[in-house]
């Protein structure tokens, strides 16, 4: 006779197995800025639409995994974690695909690059946007775990030292943002007004996604320690 699941098993975890699937795809979507912005700077415009392909592709795919997860979670009381922490979760982690989908189409469509003095800043800047981005999926994990193990007390210290971890890089970037916005204010004799605009707001849209990538981890921290 086949032994069933508990069926705290089987309501907590299948919403935040989607959950961490999810996740890993927004991060596959960030992970590909690199590459992309690599061809944007050489000025290989088919390559970065190749690459932007991909992105849009992944994206996708993460809009199919957040109606996969709304579409499962359950409607009672039966649920070990807030209906309402997890919807707000997986709208947020989307955000960071989106972002990396956004970012991608504005460079693409104008074929705008930065000035060459600042791409091995900007190279940095997106390394620690995508630290940050992994380590959310790394507390996606942690929290199907501590689900799984009634939310003992050293598994909520995982997810808090990896939120702290994110609040760091975060920081970092914030950084990062405001030393390439003060070395693009020294290009921009040399662009057209419409471009730097465009390009400031490339860095906003950069640093958007280590902001959501934040706003996932504390609301894991709220789902760790309510």
């Amino acid at each position: 006779m086949a032994v069933k699941p508990a069926i705290s098993e089987v309501i907590s975890n299948s919403p935040l197995a989607l959950l961490e699937r999810h996740a890993g795809v927004c991060v596959d979507c960030v992970e590909r800025l690199p590459l992309y912005f690599e061809e944007a700077q050489a000025g290989r415009w088919g390559r970065a639409g190749e690459v932007r392909e991909d992105i849009c592709r992944f994206e996708g795919l993460a809009d199919e995994l957040k109606q996969d997860v709304r579409s499962n979670l359950p409607r009672g009381l039966w649920m070990s974690v807030s209906r309402a922490d997890l919807l707000e979760l997986v709208r947020v982690q989307d955000k960071m695909a989106n972002g990396v989908k956004e970012v991608s189409g504005i460079s693409l469509g104008r074929q705008l690059a930065f000035p060459a003095p600042l791409t091995g800043d900007v190279s940095a800047f997106i390394d620690v946007v995508i630290d940050v981005s992994r380590t959310v999926v790394k507390i996606i994990g942690a929290t199907r775990e501590l689900s799984r193990s009634a939310f003992g007390t050293r598994q909520t210290n995982v997810i808090l030292d990896f939120v702290s971890q994110v609040e760091a890089g975060e920081r970092r970037s914030d950084d990062l943002q405001a030393a390439l916005r003060a070395k693009l204010r020294e290009c921009e004799a040399e662009l057209s007004p419409v471009d730097a605009i465009f390009l400031y707001q490339l860095l906003a849209g950069i640093g958007d996604i280590a902001d959501n990538a934040e706003k996932v981890a504390h609301r894991a921290q709220i789902i760790a320690t309510s």
